[in-house]
């Protein structure tokens, strides 16, 4: 008489939008202009997409949403780059390039 299955999944919230999902929202605060402590030359600012903490004392740890000058690449992917004043080393898919949104 009846069913013993589960009931259905709730429906998503109206708001969700599953592109939007994986994108870090942030907000540049050196987007008119580079901090005291950043290097006079970089190859790329970048924003952190995820939190990254140090395994060893030459890596460099940061937040989500981060903003890291990068002064070099490494071939085996990990990159150099300066955060808060600190340089120090970490895995390069951590970081999306926020270059072209200076546009």
């Amino acid at each position: 008489m009846f069913d013993d299955s589960p009931p259905p999944p709730p429906p998503p919230p109206v708001d969700y939008e599953d592109e939007e999902a994986a994108v870090v929202q942030y907000s540049d605060p050196y987007a008119d202009g580079d901090p005291q402590w950043a290097p006079k030359s970089y190859i790329e600012k970048v924003v952190a997409i995820y939190d990254y903490s140090k395994d060893k004392d030459d890596e460099l740890s940061f937040m989500e949403g981060a903003i890291i000058y990068i002064i070099k690449k490494n071939d085996d992917g990990w990159f150099e780059g300066v955060c808060n004043g600190v340089t120090g080393l970490f895995p390069g898919n951590y970081v999306e390039s926020i270059m072209h949104y200076a546009d």
